[in-house]
């Protein structure tokens, strides 16, 4: 069956600063990925204002988004007061409409929760092609929800990221991990593998042992009732008894591991 035909627009001032307020550090290379799994991705476009006080503040942002296989629109905004004015809804408008009549993909991916682009949606699907948005649910209007094709919720991709990068598992990392069990059974195992298979299922019965079940070493036992040594004891103690004439026993002090002395006296 043929692959369907998707081209990806992210507005990307709306949705990285909807993923900062929500303190998510998108991967917008996983990301996009993501939005185009199962599909034939014709291309992917990224519009990022410009701070115009900064203009080289992005540089890097704007490298890796290339690197990561956008093609990417920049635009200097305009100063107000304190901050700045970037809007990009004219040439997303304009890029949309080109992509849906000139390219004509079947799906049209739009990573925004700007309420401002309903009528440009509505007019795509008119066009009988499907229009997804992508956005955080807590900021995208509910209007641009409804009148979209379909809705990907980032929240909840951005769970899964994260699972995904904590070693959590889905389905295919479950056949990776039987992956050798099942070349076994074919018999594509080489003698390497099977090697490590039989140390691993070596260790993991030693590691069953109880500490009753270990064997002694020799020195530690004795021969003559086959049980521990008495002097298996990892405290070494200097014992000197010494009988003087009299009454009485003077037993010097034991020299333990912390050299404290002691001395008693019996009667």
């Amino acid at each position: 069956m043929e692959k369907e035909k998707v081209v990806v627009f992210l507005d990307y001032a709306n949705i990285n600063r909807a993923a900062t307020e929500k303190r998510c550090g998108l991967d917008y290379q996983h990301l996009l990925h993501y939005m185009g799994e199962e599909r034939f991705l014709i291309e992917a476009y990224c519009y990022v204002p410009i701070n115009p006080r900064r203009e080289h503040r992005s540089d890097r942002e704007i490298e890796e988004l290339w690197r990561s296989g956008y093609i990417v629109n920049t635009k200097v905004g305009n100063i107000a007061g304190e901050t700045y004015k970037c809007n990009f809804d004219v040439e997303i408008t304009m890029d949309v409409l080109k992509a849906v009549y000139q390219v004509k993909p079947d799906i049209i991916v739009l990573a925004t929760g700007d309420s401002d682009f309903i009528p440009l949606i509505q007019e795509v699907r008119k066009a009988g092609v499907r229009v997804e948005v992508a956005a955080f649910k807590e900021t995208a209007g509910i209007d641009i929800m409804l009148k979209a094709s379909g809705f990907i919720d980032l929240a909840v991709y951005y769970e899964h990221y994260l699972a995904a990068q904590n070693g959590e598992q889905g389905e295919e990392s479950v056949e990776e991990r039987y992956k050798n069990l099942i070349q076994s059974q074919n018999g594509e195992q080489d003698e390497e593998s099977m090697e490590d298979q039989y140390q691993d299922l070596v260790q993991s019965q030693t590691s069953d042992l109880d500490e009753d079940e270990m064997p002694l070493p020799e020195d530690q036992v004795d021969n003559e009732t086959d049980t521990p040594a008495r002097d298996a004891v990892d405290l070494q103690l200097d014992v000197n008894i010494s009988v003087t004439k009299g009454n009485d026993i003077i037993v010097p002090a034991i020299h333990t591991t912390d050299d404290q002395d002691l001395e008693a006296t019996i009667d």
